[in-house]
């Protein structure tokens, strides 16, 4: 079966370049003779790569989002994360918030935020067609991490294996040529859902 292609956004060299790494992760993957496997991708840039890779070999594509909190008036600086779990995870770097002397409330306010604008991301890329959040119970889970820092890393690895992933690897990519656009991301994880009916 065919692949859908990817959005005309593109180069033909970026999508020669994404359909190639797509290809070797798909070969990667191939050689370890995983069964139920679902591919998630770790942030919107990672989502090109792991779509050609989860189409070759006709698994599941999930994408799992990150917000930031930044130190106030610093927004260059990360002091808090959200991860958009089926139970949302914050985590706040201690340090960080004593030496930027954050205010009281500002954490609360800014999770609060931070919760909002995920579930605005989650429904904007996955719709309401994703079911249970994330529920990759008894699946061989392969995350696509595009240098997403380690200790946000460990509380997705932790939070799938307690929600019964069979088993969980990362894979580090590379981001090849520009960042979709957020129709192009949210039209390939449709394209992946509707390619997963097809199948089935």
């Amino acid at each position: 079966m065919q692949a859908d292609r990817h959005p005309s956004n593109q180069t033909a060299r970026e999508l020669a370049a994404r359909e190639r790494a797509g290809r070797q992760l798909a070969d990667k993957l191939s050689g370890l003779a995983l069964n139920d496997v679902v591919i998630v991708a770790l942030s919107p840039e990672s989502v090109a790569l792991s779509f050609d890779a989860a189409q070759r070999l006709g698994c599941e594509l999930d994408l799992l989002l990150v917000g930031q909190i930044p130190a106030p008036g610093h927004p260059e600086t990360t002091i808090g994360t959200v991860i958009d779990l089926d139970v949302p995870q914050v985590m706040v770097d201690e340090g960080l918030a004593r030496q930027f002397h954050v205010p009281p409330g500002y954490l609360n306010t800014e999770r609060q935020r931070q919760l909002s604008d995920l579930e605005r991301r989650h429904f904007m890329y996955l719709g309401d067609h994703d079911g249970p959040s994330h529920d990759h119970a008894g699946k061989n889970v392969v995350i696509v991490d595009h240098g997403v820092e380690a200790a946000i890393l460990q509380i997705v690895l932790k939070r799938l294996g307690e929600a019964g992933a069979h088993s969980v690897r990362v894979i580090p990519a590379v981001p090849i040529g520009e960042p979709l656009d957020d129709r192009a991301v949210a039209g390939l994880l449709k394209r992946a859902r509707r390619f997963q009916k097809m199948l089935h």
